[in-house]
């Protein structure tokens, strides 16, 4: 099996942002986007929220639902659909997130592109064994929510 990632702690954001500021968006791509099963999680946390892409590949997992990795799959698009949210209550919400996802994903930060063309680094969720891809079905043009309409 490949390496693990792990989580990044809030110093990554200076070390790869350049910048002081507090991160407060997360690139949701799956089950945490409008109208799925585990956005109710950050419901109430989301202060705005715009489309979104970034680049990478996009696998269906048998428990039901995607995962990440940001190297693109031969046959795949290279961009992954989704959408920024801003979060409040960052200590408390990144912990019930990273406990949500547990130890099969790590948080790191990306830089996506929103609908409006805008570049804007956040937190994301990626696989943090790529090698797990091998149990997924790709999802060609990364778009979770056109996926699971299809295949439920």
């Amino acid at each position: 099996m490949g390496e693990r990632r792990r989580h990044t702690g809030t110093f990554e954001v200076e070390r790869t942002t350049g910048s002081h500021d507090v991160l407060d968006r997360l690139f949701v791509y799956g089950t945490m986007r409008q109208g799925q099963t585990a956005r109710s999680l950050i419901a109430n946390q989301i202060t705005r929220s715009v489309s979104a892409q970034t680049t990478g590949a996009l696998y269906a997992f048998p428990m039901g639902g995607p995962g990440f990795t940001e190297v693109p799959a031969a046959g795949g698009s290279g961009v992954v659909i989704g959408e920024v949210v801003w979060l409040t209550e960052l200590p408390a919400t990144f912990g019930l997130l990273d406990a949500y996802e547990g130890q099969d994903f790590a948080r790191v930060i990306k830089q996506v592109t929103l609908a409006t063309g805008e570049q804007v680094w956040t937190w994301m969720y990626t696989l943090s064994d790529p090698a797990a891809v091998k149990h997924g079905i790709l999802i060609e043009d990364g778009n979770w929510v056109r996926y699971w309409t299809e295949h439920q």
